[in-house]
Formats: structure tokens, sequence, C-alpha cells
């Protein structure tokens, strides 16, 4: 699953990220840790499809990711982003959306990023 490639790319930077490993999730936050004051990471996969068909033969395969940072207590925003964002364009995962969202009953910020890469295949 791709969502488990990426959260294995940002777990080998949690030090730098200074992001407690145990705060990075693929595909769901367990429902205990969502009222938490420490920041968070959820790693969704949207979408791994089959794609440049030639001769009735996928010759590709398009993977969607989707990034969302609930950020608490120090963590700096442009630096974690930052931080996410050169780490993935090593493995070809390219940002292709992001926005931010604040919170109404909390304050809190949250980023949600989107990333797409193409894996050629055989």
């Amino acid at each position: 699953m791709v969502a488990d490639k990426i959260l294995n790319i940002l777990l080998s930077k949690s030090e730098e990220l200074k992001i407690n490993s145990s705060n990075f999730f693929a595909q769901n936050i367990p429902q205990d840790l969502i009222s938490t004051d420490k920041t968070m990471i959820l790693i969704t996969e949207i979408h791994s499809i089959f794609t440049n068909r030639a001769s009735d033969v996928s010759t590709a395969k398009d993977n969607m990711i989707e990034i969302q940072i609930f950020y608490r207590g120090d963590t700096e925003p442009d630096r974690t982003e930052s931080i996410i964002n050169h780490e993935l364009e090593k493995y070809h995962f390219y940002q292709i959306n992001s926005y931010p969202d604040v919170d109404s009953d909390t304050g809190y910020l949250t980023r949600t990023m989107k990333y797409e890469n193409t894996e050629v295949i055989y």
C-alpha cells in the first residue's frame, strides 16, 4: 500500500520534523488519540490506478496520497511542510495541492497536502 510506504519515509524523518514517531498514522487515527495536544500526521491513499495503456497492457501506475498535519504545540508549519515536501520529492512524489484549515472550536491549524507520482511498470 502506498500510504504505508509514505508512512515509513516520514517516520525516518520524525526526529528532524520534531514530531514523535507514535503520532504518524496511515489510513486513520485511533479514536482515543483524536483529542491530543501533540502534532499528528495522517497519510491516506486516495488512489492507485493502472494507466498508460499500450497494446491493451498498462505500463504505469498513478498513485495519489493525502497528508494531513494536525498542528499542536510548538511545531513550525513552514519548516515541517518544507521537510516533508523535500523528502517526498526524493521518491518522485510531487505536490499537486495544499490548503490550510483552522478548527473553529480549538483554533488549531490543519494542513492538507496532496501528492502524486507515476510508477513505471512492465
